[in-house]
């Protein structure tokens, strides 16, 4: 049974007035209650009905939703837990609770760098305590790529609200070709994450070509006193609909075509090299041919010049001699030296 959000508030709401046992509770105490929680947490400004308490009463005593809450009525009139250690939220786990609970722990704890997370670095931790405990310490299911080294995970809240905001941010940016840093002022548009590194999407002051800061690059973060400057027409899907990575030189959009060894083939037909992929052909060694719709960058070659002999460019010829190219001169760095 699906539990909507206004339910559970409800519940928590009738969970902590039974457990307060400093007073008496009657239904109209817990009415008042009900709606006085839904009015601070939803903004809903009408009272919570009679039939709908005694319901939610009803549900929590029984066993539908795993609470099976002791409520009971003390002269037929006030409401309470016969067991005064009983809480809704301290009931023991099931065998299922406890793995949907590890799944959802090992996807939290993969995410580093946003200050909402952050905070529920304690709750996590509780969690996973808690799961470990349920079931015996049991080794970890899931896990998801991450590099709690790399540098610039720190600025990522940070860039985050600068983002929501619509706030210039002033960088301290030093590319790989720089000697030093240099302060560039950024009309800051998204934050992307590709290949386990992210980065800031925006303008530069006064310019309205789009640009990427990679957030590993970035020394330091101030404010300026400068109003942000929008772009109403800037969609990111649209804007990286054909791009492998970040990096768009231009706007013009070449098909790619590749044939892939049988060895290969499987990998590449199961997880697309771009979501535009289109199998081509498939031969009866196992082969394939593919062919994507794609700008042209650095990203695509990196992504190309991964399977080495696994893949042939069939086509643009451009692209096919730089490919070529690329693969001859890293050959060369591993021919015999005298």
């Amino acid at each position: 049974m699906a539990l909507n959000r206004l339910a559970l508030i409800r519940y928590r709401t009738i969970d902590e007035c039974l457990r307060n046992r400093a007073r008496r509770w009657t239904l109209d105490d817990l009415m008042d209650a009900c709606s006085d929680a839904l009015y601070e947490y939803e903004g809903i400004d009408r009272p919570v009905s009679r039939r709908t308490v005694q319901y939610d009463i009803q549900m929590m005593g029984s066993d539908k939703l795993g609470y099976e809450a002791p409520i009971v009525v003390v002269g037929r009139k006030y409401y309470t837990y016969s067991d005064p250690a009983y809480g809704i939220m301290q009931g023991p786990l099931s065998e299922a609770d406890l793995g949907q609970l590890g799944e959802a722990v090992a996807v939290l704890k993969q995410f580093q760098g946003f200050g909402h997370l952050q905070e529920l670095g304690g709750l996590v931790q509780k969690l996973e305590d808690k799961v470990k405990t349920g079931q015996g310490g049991q080794r970890t299911a899931i896990l998801l790529e991450s590099n709690e080294r790399l540098r610039g995970l720190d600025f990522l809240e940070e860039l985050f609200q600068a983002v929501r905001k619509e706030k210039v941010v002033r960088l301290a940016y030093q590319s790989f070709r720089a000697k030093a840093p240099g302060l560039i002022n950024v009309n800051p548009l998204l934050l992307r994450e590709f290949n386990n590194r992210w980065f800031l999407i925006g303008t530069k002051e006064r310019e309205q070509r789009i640009n990427s800061f990679a957030l590993d690059r970035i020394k330091s973060i101030t404010y300026p006193e400068l109003p942000f400057i929008p772009m109403p027409a800037f969609d990111p899907e649209q804007y990286y609909e054909h791009v492998v990575g970040v990096t768009v030189n231009n706007r013009r959009v070449t098909n790619v075509r590749v044939k892939l060894t049988r060895q290969h083939a499987p990998y590449v037909l199961t997880k697309p090299l771009h979501r535009s992929q289109q199998t081509e052909e498939v031969f009866e060694d196992g082969s394939a041919i593919v062919s994507i719709r794609v700008i042209r960058n650095f990203e695509l070659e990196r992504l190309l010049l991964g399977f080495g002999p696994g893949l042939e460019v069939l086509a643009p010829r451009g692209l096919r001699r730089r490919i070529a190219g690329l693969l001859q001169g890293a050959s060369a760095q591993y021919d015999e030296k005298e």
